[in-house]
């Protein structure tokens, strides 16, 4: 075992994957621990109110931005001797934009203001914000296509943790309306790590207009922007609907499921910083066969994480949540089963941002999230607001589906055995319906996951030297 772990540490691929993982679940832990402080801090009136601009900052982190840190991951490797002149280009692009969405700002403060529901003086703070936004986004992209996790670390620890400190803070300096000290300490940390960032780029690069690099750009980034507002509507669609139909109580305890669904997410986010660059350059080598082998085993892997969150399921909702919301706590399995989806279908997802064809993606996206409204318009009045969790599971089915069908149909080459996926899924819905049969029987879920745990180890520990070679 011990030369079994110094080997997966000297992989690049899976020292990093590790990295990611840590340091995305630190910064995802240090938001629920600050939860109750900042509950605490502020009025249900005033989190409201923060809620709504961190989804308007958001949205215009995307309309700034124009998707352009889409283009980052795969000009690495078109523009291998000239990567720092080809992202200086990007963001002077996306300088460009943001003064356009400055200029707007300013002149139409107050009719903007009233549409948002927001006050006039956030309007500027707010477009400010989510262009620095994007350049950490930009930035985030570019050192996890470079392996640079402890960059990526460095600067997403060191933020929030001053974001915290800070907006604590202002928070206690003001009498009233508190949230502006929240809102102002997430935004001038931002702003701050974003301007110093810009600056770095561009004295590298020292390269403001480049037409080749915008005409490469623009057609993979601008579908993104359609992606990535479906994305948000998809996300976001569920809460709202259920809010209108049944009631704001109801909408608290999905809330509180869906926040716990969320970590098999988290789990993702951070495997994927550390497969996609890793994806992109054994494309680059054409080394399907290796690709192939090691997407069984990755698959393999978040099967096997995914079913222990399932499986502890219960004890992270009681620990993190209270009795109010303990009606919640059922559904949390079902959010995971999405999440596990997502996953599935970021697989087929990278050939297509490797192939350039991200308008299929953005399409794809817009699909779902017209699916999971129409779901949720059909079922949340029959069956409360639990049919939302089960909506949303068949709404990313049917976009895994839809992207494995892509994948098949843009790209001779066959990278995917749709039998690993197959295995995959029937993991999961077995392991879920024997959940649930358990639920309540803690000793036998905790039985189970030492006895899957000991086959597994035992399974693959001649074979986990093929997923780390390389």
């Amino acid at each position: 075992m011990k030369t079994l772990f110094k080997k997966m540490y000297s992989s690049k691929l899976v020292k990093s994957g590790i990295w990611y993982t840590v340091g995305t679940f630190f910064l995802q832990g240090i938001g629920f621990l600050t939860l109750p402080i900042f509950n605490r801090l502020l009025s249900p009136r005033e989190n409201g109110v923060i809620t709504v601009y961190t989804t308007y900052v958001g949205v215009f982190t995307i309309l700034i931005g124009i998707g352009l840190e889409s283009a980052v991951s795969r000009g690495r490797f078109d523009f291998k001797e000239d990567y720092e002149k080809f992202l200086s280009s990007l963001l002077f692009l996306a300088s460009i934009t943001f003064v356009i969405w400055l200029a707007i700002g300013f002149t139409f403060k107050v009719q903007i203001a009233n549409i948002m529901h927001i006050k006039p003086d956030l309007i500027i703070l707010l477009v400010v914000q989510s262009f620095f936004g994007f350049i950490l986004s930009f930035a985030s992209t570019k050192y996890s296509i470079e392996y640079k996790y402890k960059k990526f670390l460095f600067i997403s620890i060191t933020s929030t943790l001053i974001n915290v400190a800070l907006s604590i803070l202002l928070i206690m300096g003001l009498n009233n309306d508190r949230y502006y000290g929240r809102i102002k300490g997430g935004a001038y940390v931002t702003i701050v790590y974003g301007l110093v960032l810009y600056v770095i780029f561009m004295l590298k690069g020292r390269k403001l207009i480049d037409l080749k690099y915008w005409k490469y750009a623009l057609p993979i980034s601008l579908p993104m922007i359609f992606h990535q507002l479906s994305s948000i509507a998809l996300t976001s669609s569920d809460a709202i609907m259920i809010s209108k139909m049944i009631g704001d109580s109801e909408t608290g305890i999905y809330g509180f499921a869906y926040k716990m669904g969320l970590i098999v997410s988290i789990a993702w986010a951070a495997s994927n910083k550390a497969w996609v660059p890793w994806f992109f350059e054994k494309m680059k080598e054409e080394k399907y066969d290796e690709i192939s082998e090691k997407t069984k085993y990755y698959i393999i892997l978040f099967s096997f994480i995914t079913f222990i969150l399932i499986f502890i399921s219960p004890e992270i909702a009681l620990l993190l949540g209270t009795k109010a919301y303990s009606q919640g706590i059922g559904l949390v399995p079902i959010i995971m089963i999405g999440y596990y989806f997502v996953f599935l279908y970021s697989l087929p997802v990278n050939l297509e941002f490797y192939t350039k064809k991200t308008k299929f993606i953005a399409t794809g996206t817009f699909m779902a999230a017209i699916v999971n409204i129409i779901l949720n318009f059909i079922f949340i009045p029959k069956f409360g607001y639990k049919a939302a969790g089960f909506t949303t599971v068949v709404s990313y089915v049917l976009l895994f589906l839809y992207h494995y069908i892509i994948a098949l149909k843009i790209s001779d080459v066959r990278v995917f055995n749709v039998m690993h996926f197959i295995y995959g899924i029937s993991f999961i819905a077995v392991s879920s319906v024997i959940f649930y049969f358990i639920k309540d029987l803690w000793v036998i879920r905790y039985g189970i996951i030492i006895i899957v745990c000991l086959i597994t180890v035992f399974s693959f520990k001649k074979k986990i030297g093929v997923l780390l070679n390389g």
